[in-house]
């Protein structure tokens, strides 16, 4: 039996569009991007989106850019809005993970490029960064404050509920002290801090933070005089 080894061919990833072509665009491609194939996924500058996240348009056919990016740009076709298009058959680096394909079809969402899978990639649901989801925004110096809390969440700003991730508790800024912050370990991607405290009047913001994890700043917090 014969295999064919050929690329995605022009349009190829299309599942619809806009009548009358309204969903494609002429475009100027910068130059020293080598060979880039149908269903290469391109960013508003028409640079190829690497990863996806940024990815608002995709190239309708293939275009020879060169390996010299002093070149002038050149010509090419690009599905900008209004379609579907079949994921398997965009064009994917390699690498390139499950929620990686899953964000650029967000991103290709908002531009009104709509991605159908056979078989759609499975989030990975793994630990991105930290929100704080209660945050007291007064309290009394030297006085325990309302409970902090924060959330572990993926990459969707899903809470990752099999998380027990250590999570600090600190100050980001303010003239007192902090006590009762400090490291405890997520449970279901929830932490909670019930006896923290701030040691003189004025005006605060805290920070959780983890290993690997973007952190985050809470709103300010106004603390009263004692």
């Amino acid at each position: 039996m014969e295999i064919s080894l050929a690329g995605t061919r022009t349009g190829e990833f299309l599942l619809s569009e806009a009548n009358g072509e309204r969903s494609r665009e002429l475009i100027r491609i910068p130059a020293g991007q080598g060979m880039l194939a149908a269903g290469t996924l391109l960013k508003a500058d028409n640079t190829v989106a690497v990863n996806g996240a940024d990815a608002v348009k995709v190239l309708y056919g293939p275009v020879e850019t060169g390996a010299d990016s002093a070149a002038l740009a050149v010509k090419g076709a690009a599905v900008a809005r209004d379609a579907e298009v079949f994921g398997e058959k965009l064009v994917w680096v390699d690498g390139v993970t499950a929620d990686q394909k899953l964000l650029a079809a967000i991103s290709l969402a908002e531009s009104g490029i709509v991605t159908r899978w056979t078989v759609a990639p499975i989030a990975s649901n793994t630990a991105h960064h930290l929100v704080f989801a209660d945050t007291p925004l007064v309290g009394t110096a030297g006085e325990v404050l309302e409970p902090i809390v924060a959330h572990v969440k993926d990459v969707f700003g899903a809470l990752v509920t099999g998380s027990t991730i250590s999570v600090t508790l600190a100050k980001a800024s303010g003239t007192g002290n902090l006590a009762g912050g400090g490291a405890k370990a997520a449970v279901g991607g929830v932490v909670t801090w019930d006896a923290a405290s701030l040691s003189a009047a004025g005006e605060y913001t805290l920070k959780v933070t983890a290993t690997d994890l973007t952190e985050a700043t809470s709103d300010t917090i106004t603390i009263d005089a004692a």
